[in-house]
């Protein structure tokens, strides 16, 4: 081959490695383009959602004590919010906090625009006294509802035994001195819930949290001993009450010392 065709062959060789130079793409490049495609698709289904899944309604139910207007302000949810993002656990916690009578709260999303809120109030709160002698309402789960006039005390059944401290509404109570006393109260007065019991237990005396003792109407104490086994035993008392004459009145055994069985003491 002559000087000339080597140039010539060496020249061609070397435009061809520039083409090819030429024709490539960064790596980079293509994953800049995936990256903006992600972010379109992200963006897009985003909007989506903010403009088909708003809060056009919001229901109530359960409620007795609070009108629904109330539930509904205390929830922090408003029509026109986003559906998807209505945090559940904080709307349930603002509710059961500002309205104290609220015990439970289920908050339920339904497609495409509602927000459901199911409340359940408490059924029979109990009057306990605080240290500086006034009264508070607390609810079976031991949270303050609000201060009473003492006039009004006589209207509620009581807990007796031990005091609270002076409570904060929606806080849950706290005793100094009667710490064990005050939790079997609410222990007792969860169990009482969904029996029919409560709305005729006059006072729950648990000075000794292991002896309670319950006054039903004004016509049985009820010794319970301590705090075990009380779905067992308020599931005895209810079937001896039906068994006892309305105008019977005396003591209901349900210690269980001796054996499992109830016995009434008539005065």
């Amino acid at each position: 081959m002559s000087t000339q065709q080597r140039r010539s062959e060496e020249h061609q060789q070397t435009i061809r490695r520039r083409k090819t130079r030429r024709g490539r793409v960064p790596s980079n490049a293509g994953l800049g383009k995936k990256l903006f495609l992600t972010a379109v698709i992200v963006a897009a289904v985003v909007c989506s959602l903010m403009l088909f899944f708003k809060v056009r309604k919001i229901e109530v139910g359960g409620n007795l004590v609070y009108d629904n207007a109330a539930i509904i302000e205390a929830s922090g949810v408003h029509t026109g919010d986003n559906l998807l993002f209505v945090n559940k656990s904080a709307v349930a916690g603002r509710i059961s906090t500002l309205l104290p009578y609220v015990q439970e709260v289920q908050v339920t999303r339904l497609l495409p625009g509602t927000v459901r809120l199911d409340v359940t109030e408490t059924d029979a709160p109990f009057g306990a006294q605080a240290d500086d002698g006034t009264v508070w309402l607390l609810d079976s789960a031991g949270k303050a509802l609000e201060q009473l006039d003492p006039d009004a005390a006589d209207g509620y059944p009581m807990l007796l035994g031990f005091t609270i401290q002076p409570a904060k509404v929606g806080a849950a109570a706290q005793s100094e001195e009667g710490a064990d006393s005050l939790d079997a109260a609410i222990r007792v007065m969860t169990a009482l819930r969904g029996t029919g019991l409560l709305p005729q237990i006059a006072s729950i005396d648990v000075a000794k949290p292991y002896d309670i003792v319950l006054q039903y109407a004004d016509r049985f104490k009820v010794w319970l001993g301590g705090t075990d086994q009380l779905e067992y035993k308020f599931q005895y008392l209810t079937a001896v009450l039906e068994q006892l004459d309305s105008y019977q009145t005396g003591t209901i055994d349900l210690t269980f010392d001796e054996e499992k069985v109830a016995r009434f003491i008539p005065t």
